[in-house]
């Protein structure tokens, strides 16, 4: 267990950046119509460019861990599954698919991968790249059906298998995916890059961890607190600490049963668990009215996880 001035040390860096975001459109330097400029460099350009070079570089046998993506996959689901029913409870269907959204649905490219880069660098973007697959195939699909699942009976999808199907021909078009998907057949095929096509793929991949925390803080100007604060608050629980609750009983009952991680691969389960819910919840939201609840769960997010994911690390590091 690593003392509180360690792990400040590790946090303090992704945090100040994101302060630098935030500052700068605050004051002007940038306008928040550049976040989105920026945030599409990075989702579009500099993290699959990582992806990619991370995984074609590296033999097959060390880019899949069927391990830590069964525990990244069991986290989610418990955790999607508790806030189901709690949300079906405590709110109406119109709002149980967002906040259920936003409380297992972690921000992976523009937090969780600054922080992997420092904690675990050798597997940084193999592990960014297992939780995108698990994220984009099995996370948000089913949190979009349960948002659907929501709206009127004459603005529902008819046909799950075929709304699934369409999310899945959506997903297979996103440069992410694509990068993933050809950097494990390179991989495969045993090939390698040609040095100048190497270090090109590298110098974009690096601009990734900083322009990602710059963006998320300059994505929080102008979010307000106009909203259900209650059910926003209840989503960020259950971002924020239910989930990475879920990640200690599901590594324990592994444990257990003779499956044990690899320590980076094992921080970074906790870390991914820990980490506040992707900003693109807002988008989603605004599709279907709640875009203030999105945002206000993002906002109580961002700021809460400066206290969780050290307590988490203070545990686990």
């Amino acid at each position: 267990m690593a003392d509180i001035l360690t792990i400040f040390g590790i946090t303090f860096p992704i945090f100040a950046m994101v302060a630098i975001g935030y500052g700068t459109v605050a004051k002007g330097v940038f306008r928040p119509k550049d976040m989105g400029v920026l945030g599409g460099w990075v989702m579009n350009f500099a993290l699959p460019a990582l992806v990619f070079g991370a995984i074609s570089s590296r033999p097959i046998s060390e880019v899949v861990h069927p391990d830590y993506m069964v525990i990244y996959l069991l986290t989610g689901i418990l955790t999607a599954g508790m806030t189901f029913l709690w949300f079906s409870v405590s709110t109406d269907p119109s709002r149980r698919g967002v906040a259920m959204m936003i409380s297992y649905c972690p921000n992976t490219g523009f937090i969780g991968y600054p922080m992997f880069l420092i904690l675990a660098p050798d597997h940084a973007g193999i592990i960014l790249a297992m939780n995108f697959l698990v994220e984009n195939i099995i996370f948000i699909p089913l949190a979009m059906m349960v948002i659907d699942a929501g709206k009127p009976q004459d603005q529902r999808q008819k046909n799950l298998i075929r709304q699934f199907a369409a999310m899945l021909k959506g997903l297979i078009k996103r440069p992410l995916i694509i990068a993933i998907l050809l950097g494990f057949l390179i991989s495969a095929m045993g090939l390698s890059l040609p040095e100048p096509l190497r270090h090109l793929i590298q110098l974009i991949a690096n601009s990734a961890s900083a322009v990602a925390l710059f963006v998320i803080g300059g994505s929080l100007v102008g979010l307000s607190f106009e909203g259900n604060l209650r059910l926003a608050s209840q989503a960020a629980v259950g971002k924020l600490l239910v989930m990475p609750l879920f990640a200690a009983l599901v590594m324990f009952v592994m444990q257990r049963a003779g499956i044990t991680l690899d320590p980076d691969f094992r921080t970074a389960a906790f870390v991914s668990a820990a980490l506040p819910t992707m900003a693109v919840a807002a988008i989603f939201a605004q599709e279907v009215g709640r875009g203030a609840l999105a945002s206000l769960s993002i906002l109580i997010n961002t700021l809460g996880a400066f206290i969780t994911l050290n307590l988490v690390l203070l545990l686990v590091v």
